[in-house]
């Protein structure tokens, strides 16, 4: 413990435990403060916080501060970790470049970008792809960029190896969810190989993120599939045409009504009556006997 000149004397009184961040609070007898990383053991931070002791400290889960009630003065005290300022001062402060990106990572904190990039340039110029797409998933949203995407798919694959840019995706869906541009990039190969079955797992592992443009990519494919996403991400018009193609038209009624989405029946019903006479049927049952009421004028 970096114990200052000043209290060379002093000795701990207590120790709170954030495990929503993993820090550890440590309180002493002369009102000091000290937050260590638990995975590493390092001393983060340090400052006094008061010229009493606190005899009580509890952590509070929700936020992983910590309270404590001094001895004379009954003062309440809340002590919490500062996330926006925390990888700076380790940056800047204690100079552990280290240190800052595995926080950084872990939970998620800015500060920490530069190094993020500069460790990132130094693995790709060394062909270490693999270390590279770790280094991208432990980044938090650091790197995960369109640009970043792009490095990958640029590398040639080496003979009788995956490509780059697959290893890349494999990775990050170790560590778990894709974003938008990551779904849409990776689904685009795996459709075009003719893998849907993959698509499917990772859905259902819910791994991708759902969209609508995510949706269109897959609905030449499979069109159960692509209603799957359009449902998830709430692109109703898109979903509703989904109901039409599989002629499901008795679900859109209730689905419509259910997320609240108005829509022109009656042109739809115009349409089917020349395409599809039994679908206009089923539909406009569905238009009559709508909870709350009719959905169209029956005397039309």
């Amino acid at each position: 413990i970096p114990v200052p000149p000043e209290a060379a004397s002093d000795f701990p009184v207590s120790l709170v435990i954030d495990a929503k961040n993993d820090v550890a609070f440590l309180l002493t007898k002369a009102g000091f403060v000290y937050m260590f990383d638990i995975h590493s053991g390092k001393t983060m931070f340090r400052t006094r916080i008061t010229q009493e002791t606190m005899f009580v400290t509890c952590a509070q889960a929700s936020t992983g501060a910590v309270f404590g009630i001094t001895v004379r003065t009954g003062r309440v005290y809340r002590v919490g970790l500062n996330g926006a300022n925390l990888i700076p001062y380790i940056v800047n402060t204690l100079r552990d470049n280290d240190l800052a990106i595995k926080v950084a990572g872990r939970l998620g904190l800015p500060g920490a970008e530069h190094l993020y990039t500069q460790q990132f340039e130094a693995l790709m110029g060394a062909g270490q792809v693999k270390e590279a797409a770790q280094l991208v998933a432990s980044s938090g949203t650091a790197l995960r960029t369109p640009q970043t995407i792009a490095r990958f798919q640029q590398i040639p694959a080496e003979p009788g190896a995956p490509q780059p840019v697959f290893q890349y995706f494999s990775t990050l869906l170790e560590h778990g969810k894709l974003n938008e541009q990551e779904s849409i990039e990776l689904a685009k190969p795996v459709l075009q190989q003719g893998r849907p079955q993959l698509m499917e797992k990772w859905l259902k592992d819910d791994k991708l993120h759902c969209s609508e443009a995510l949706g269109d990519l897959i609905m030449p494919h499979d069109t159960a599939m692509a209603l799957s996403v359009y449902l998830r991400s709430e692109t109703h018009a898109k979903a509703i045409q989904c109901f039409v193609q599989r002629g499901e038209y008795d679900k859109i009624v209730p689905y419509s009504t259910s997320v609240g989405y108005s829509m022109d029946y009656s042109s739809m019903l115009s349409q089917l009556l020349f395409n599809n006479p039994q679908g206009a049927l089923d539909l406009a049952k569905g238009l009559v006997s709508a909870e709350g009421g009719p959905l169209i004028d029956i005397q039309a």
